[in-house]
């Protein structure tokens, strides 16, 4: 269990630092955002759309990683418990995340 946090934690840090380096350009990678029109894309911010992405995967990795820390240094039950806290912080970002609030005109 121990590898598959370090695993899943390097590869969402990685995820989230093609957000931060590409920026805008990354929008595309965001789920349903690449089924919306490309005219309609042109009323999103792309580049905060990409920036709070990459933020909500750095924090996915983070908590995998402290999780996985803890389970070197602390006990089992640290990385136990960090894996449902990512997975219920996982599960209110699928269904809060919207799209509206990254629109630059409210037509």
């Amino acid at each position: 269990m121990l590898n598959i946090a370090l695993v899943m934690s390097c590869a969402l840090f990685l995820l989230s630092s093609v957000f931060f380096i590409f920026k805008d350009k990354a929008s595309v990678l965001i789920q349903g955002y690449y089924f919306i029109s490309k005219n309609q894309r042109e009323l999103y911010d792309e580049l905060k759309l990409s920036k709070d992405y990459g933020l909500i995967l750095f924090k996915y990795g983070l908590i995998l990683l402290i999780g996985a820390l803890g389970y070197i240094f602390i006990s089992k039950l640290t990385l136990w418990l960090a894996f449902a806290i990512w997975i219920i912080y996982v599960v209110k970002t699928i269904v809060t995340f919207k799209f509206d609030k990254y629109k630059v005109n409210k037509s």
